[in-house]
């Protein structure tokens, strides 16, 4: 749901593939780099070798981990993904599907100081450039499946497509504010935006199966 990752855990000693090649990188750290280099650059002008400079990885070493441009812009969605499984799965069944729900979505947004810092960047970039404008549907699939499984534990009867349509609802409404949040000056933390927003949804569990 946001653009970077939180920092990994350090490396453990001898962790290294072939000589002098790290086995990680600090993947947030390069998309930060990133986004500023775009934001002053442009997406499209911006080369493999600018990267390269601008995060001290080498063009070969990022083409390793990242094959596209884009795959760096789209970065935080699978941790956010991961945010997301975690929490749902340590909601009660005593909750209301949308409290449940809310409370996962909200927690699949990053406090982290460099997501709070880049995320209006990155929000402006994913807007305005085509390339991820088109990659948008693919980056998010993960974590609507995500959700859209959750709900399909929780309501049995739903059929599928409205599982999907409800996830991909909240996937929408999570961006809105946060797109909102940037839009107004970033001010305070982008998850208090989205739960605010996602207070305004409840859904309604028909008691017999609805047919689509």
């Amino acid at each position: 749901m946001l653009p970077v990752d939180d920092p990994p855990s350090p490396p453990s000693p001898g962790r290294r593939r072939g000589r002098g090649r790290p086995s990680v990188i600090d993947s947030g750290a390069v998309a930060e780099a990133a986004f500023r280099l775009w934001r002053e650059k442009g997406f499209a002008d911006t080369s493999w070798a600018d990267l390269a400079e601008a995060t001290g990885v080498s063009a070969r070493t990022l083409l390793r981990h990242f094959p596209t441009k884009a795959d760096i812009a789209w970065i935080g969605v699978a941790h956010a993904t991961d945010r997301l499984r975690d929490a749902l799965e340590k909601t009660s069944a005593a909750d209301s599907l949308a409290d449940a729900i809310r409370a996962g979505v909200v927690s699949s947004v990053s406090h982290h100081p460099r997501v709070q810092r880049v995320n209006p960047a990155w929000l402006r970039l994913i807007a305005d450039e085509p390339e991820l404008v088109a990659m948008a549907p693919r980056a998010y699939r993960p974590w609507i499946d995500e959700l859209a499984a959750f709900i399909g534990r929780r309501v049995p009867h739903a059929p599928p497509a409205i599982c999907r349509a409800l996830a991909s609802t909240y996937q929408a409404a999570a961006f809105a504010a946060l797109t909102e949040w940037a839009d107004s000056g970033a001010i305070g933390d982008s998850a208090d935006a989205v739960d605010a927003m996602l207070g305004w949804i409840d859904i309604r569990i028909p008691e017999t199966p609805t047919r689509t």
